[in-house]
């Protein structure tokens, strides 16, 4: 699919920058420093640049990482503990996202403009996962590599949720319903400011230990402002958007308002549920970075990356994913008469998302507020 070119490409470009700020880094520190250009992969366990005073004298992370205040205030034992917890939320979180991938791949009559988002969200879900797992630790390219992953994928995934929400707006509050011309600009925006704000955190060496991974390690600096502002945003942007949402719907008296309260409530509670512990982390080191707190890293590392296993539920079964599979499973293996009954058969499920053929923004929020479609009718594929 064009989509996972252009994905590949951004991974490939990705790496070409760390190989290319390695090895300059590297090449300049052996002339300044007498620092041999086998630094650059070395495993290195005694020194520290997690101050802003080596960055300045023109040290390098690229030659060492950096046992930075979270790394320094945590037990071998806490680490293990760490590591366990972001084990099973990064697995979780792996296989909701990748049901909704696959299921995207699988049946082409769930493509809609709707169901994109939600796949390109899924995306960034499951590369953030991959991105959690503990495999960055002492070696500095892959420290640099897993650091720029986290802020790449997290931050696209934020941007992804905007989207959405966007989106859903629209749908009440206008009367446009073909967006699918905005798909590009979405893109522009959810892959394009990621890639230079990790690009940029990567030039200035800002990649170093914090706690079990590797992230923006100094809880004070520029580029973990440049991170968090965007989270914040979007946060404050869903919660907004979703106030407005209830109280548009609870305008008109139809039998379907309390289900879809629920549903949108849903919407803002995974995300919260996900990103909260990480903001609640964030202002606390940022007011005290030399006592990190262990339970707010747990936390996060708890149900940060769980965030493509919370997304699935909300958004895979509400936006009628996992009837494509009952419908295969009992045609192809069952042979059951239900399933060449379940196309004629309208469901009960409440979709908030999904494409319906209807053009009248009146009759819709009040008698079918449960079939909003927020895509146009081209046809266009991914």
């Amino acid at each position: 699919m064009l989509v996972f070119k252009y994905l590949s490409k951004t991974i490939l470009l990705i790496l070409c920058c760390i190989i290319v700020v390695n090895v300059s880094s590297a090449e300049f520190n052996s002339n300044n420093n007498n620092i041999d250009f086998k630094n650059v992969f070395k495993i290195n366990n005694n020194s520290s640049i997690g101050s802003n005073n080596n960055i300045g004298s023109g040290s390098s992370i690229t030659s060492s990482i950096s046992d930075d205040s979270g790394y320094d205030h945590f037990t071998k034992e806490q680490i293990e503990k760490l590591d366990s917890i972001v084990y099973i939320s990064s697995g979780m979180g792996c296989a909701g996202a990748l049901f909704i991938i696959i299921t995207f791949i699988l049946f082409k009559d769930v493509r809609s403009f709707a169901t994109k988002l939600i796949f390109f969200l899924s995306l960034s879900d499951l590369m953030s996962a991959i991105s959690y797992l503990p495999f960055g630790r002492r070696n500095t390219v892959m420290c640099n590599l897993q650091g720029m992953g986290l802020v790449f994928f997290l931050s696209s995934s934020y941007f992804w949720t905007m989207c959405i929400s966007i989106s859903l707006f629209v749908v009440f509050f206008t009367s446009r319903y073909e967006l699918n011309h905005w798909l590009k600009y979405f893109h522009m925006v959810c892959w394009g400011i990621p890639f230079i704000t990790a690009l940029v955190s990567l030039l200035f060496h800002a990649y170093g230990r914090t706690a079990s991974w590797c992230f923006l390690y100094d809880p004070t600096s520029v580029f973990r402002l440049l991170y968090y502002v965007p989270l914040i945003a979007v946060f404050f942007i869903n919660l907004l958007v979703f106030v407005a949402i209830r109280w548009k719907i609870s305008q008109h008296s139809n039998s379907l308002v309390s289900k879809v309260n629920i549903i949108v409530s849903f919407y803002l509670i995974a995300f919260t549920l996900s990103q909260l512990p990480t903001i609640i982390n964030s202002f606390q080191n940022f007011s005290k970075p030399n006592d990190p707190q262990f339970s707010l890293y747990a936390f996060q590392l708890l149900l940060q990356p769980l965030q493509g296993f919370l997304n699935c539920i909300v958004y895979g079964i509400n936006e009628g994913f996992t009837k494509h599979y009952i419908y295969f499973f009992e045609k192809h293996i069952c042979r059951c008469r239900k399933s060449r009954e379940l196309k004629e058969i309208e469901s009960d499920r409440i979709n908030l998302l999904v494409d319906y053929d209807t053009s009248d923004e009146e009759d819709i929020m009040d008698h079918d507020i449960d079939k909003l479609i927020i895509d146009d009718y081209d046809g266009v594929g991914v």
